[in-house]
């Protein structure tokens, strides 16, 4: 299940994702990842949490980035979650395929649940809506 927390940049998505990843990791049941593409908000996490600086991963594509995600589930099958901030910066890319991507990991992730927040502006992609986070 995709979570998607969309808005403009700057508008508090990154401080909502945290507090979702340590609300969680009070009481969860299964493994807890949070991937970002620098270690700003590695000390804002609790321990329990797996904090994963993608930029040391060299990721450049989408394929690149699915691969990584799917390598991090058949590695561990206790993961619960998986926290991603800001999926447009990791990409940065304009072209890069967003809607299959979501797709391929919506069917890869199973029981695992993903939030992910991706920035942009008032004209939200028609293929976002089905996964933006309404909370």
């Amino acid at each position: 299940m995709i979570k998607l927390i969309y808005g403009k940049k700057g508008s508090g998505k990154s401080k909502q994702l945290l507090d979702m990843a340590n609300a969680e990791a009070l009481d969860a049941k299964g493994n807890i990842i949070y991937i970002d593409d620098n270690n700003r908000c590695m000390y804002d996490l609790k321990h329990e949490i797996r904090f994963i600086n993608i930029s040391e991963y060299k990721i450049k594509s989408v394929d690149n980035f699915y691969g990584f995600v799917c390598g991090l589930l058949s590695g561990d099958f206790d993961i619960s979650s998986i926290y991603i901030d800001g999926l447009k910066k990791i990409l940065y890319k304009e072209d890069a395929n967003i809607e299959l991507l979501l797709e391929n990991l919506d069917k890869a992730l199973k029981d695992v649940s993903a939030y992910i927040i991706y920035s942009g502006g008032d004209d939200i992609p028609e293929y976002l809506n089905k996964y933006i986070d309404t909370k």
